[in-house]
């Protein structure tokens, strides 16, 4: 009888750890939620959201002086979520890890769109969106992504 309450315990104790790391929010709102923040140019707010592989490759000052070298003109009128997937993605420091690949339509004047794909990645029990690998690249390299040609990133000019 022992034996089985020790089982069960330690099940019990699996299972909670399993569910530690899946955020409740959904997915989808986080991802636009991001979007509609870089769109509007508020880096400094989005950048806490930025999962931590990439946070260290983008520091907040580095990020929000590049990021706002080069800020967003064309607001979207609409931001919308047309598809949510389970999708492997690697993240800057070679690992792989689990993701939402958030396709959201960005809606403009006139009726043109494009839809970009998000990926977001469960941390800690939240999500965390994690930079497309080029700007990865580009911060890694301390350059700016905004940047045309290879100009030094604000912390290190």
């Amino acid at each position: 009888m022992r034996r089985l309450a020790v089982t069960l315990v330690l099940a019990a104790v699996a299972l909670a750890g399993c569910g530690e790391g899946k955020p409740k929010d959904d997915p989808g709102v986080f991802a636009t939620q991001v979007v509609r923040l870089i769109v509007h140019n508020k880096y400094s707010h989005v950048w806490a959201d930025m999962h931590p592989v990439d946070q260290k490759v983008a520091p907040f000052a580095e990020y929000t002086g590049c990021e706002n070298r080069s800020p967003v003109i064309a607001v979207p009128r609409t931001v919308k979520v047309v598809g949510v997937t389970d999708e492997s993605v690697g993240l800057g420091d070679g690992t792989f890890a689990d993701s939402k690949a958030v396709r959201v339509k960005l809606g403009f004047a006139g009726g043109f769109s494009v839809v970009h794909t998000v990926h977001v990645v469960a941390h800690h029990g939240k999500w965390k969106w994690i930079l497309p690998s080029w700007r990865f690249r580009d911060y890694k390299a301390d350059r700016c992504p905004t940047d045309a040609g290879s100009a030094p990133a604000p912390n290190q000019a």
